[in-house]
């Protein structure tokens, strides 16, 4: 190989190939960060049973006939956090009858932590720490995570993070799902 290709060569690798891995690397960072990705599926929600930061045992399937909202967060979460007022509202608003939320915290460790932040957010819908398979069962990759599902025990929507407009989109859904027929 003459002087010429060697040094086009070395020169390539050595400027295009940090260039290409730079790339790639805020490719798969932008890939994770959201402000809302929206799914609309009509899969049957995987059943579960957890007991509730104040002990009392919860499983899915016993709340068919009710539209179910399950929020995965965490305590450390920026977005989670933001989410919170809106959820408790939600909560504070739709008729017990016809709606459930729950809360299924992904932190790790001492549940004290989530029993504080709880109390420090006012948070009156029940709250679990989620078994790593019920957040695998959903999907659960990112947080937040909402999960609404219809009476039927079929998840009707899976939005992932947190703005104003998810917020809306997260109410036109309950009032879709929990409207008198």
């Amino acid at each position: 190989m003459s002087g010429k290709g060697c040094f086009l060569k070395q020169s390539l690798i050595a400027h295009g190939l940090p260039l290409v891995l730079l790339l790639a690397a805020a490719l798969v960072f932008l890939t994770h960060c959201t402000t809302g990705e929206k799914e609309t599926t009509s899969l049957p929600a995987p059943d579960f049973t957890v007991k509730t930061l104040d002990g009392r045992e919860l499983t899915l399937s016993q709340l068919r006939g009710k539209t179910v909202l399950i929020d995965f967060w965490a305590t450390w979460c920026a977005p989670c956090r933001e989410s919170i007022p809106h959820l408790v509202h939600l909560y504070k608003t739709y008729d017990r009858e016809r709606f459930e939320l729950i809360g299924m915290s992904l932190d790790r460790g001492d549940t004290k932590a989530v029993e504080n932040f709880a109390k420090s957010m006012d948070i009156p819908y029940p709250i679990a720490i989620a078994p790593e398979e019920v957040a695998k069962g959903f999907g659960v990759t990112k947080i937040p995570t909402t999960i609404v599902i219809d009476g039927e025990g079929k998840i009707q929507q899976r939005i992932v993070g947190f703005s104003a407009d998810v917020a809306k989109q997260i109410t036109a859904k309950l009032d879709e799902l929990t409207a008198k027929k």
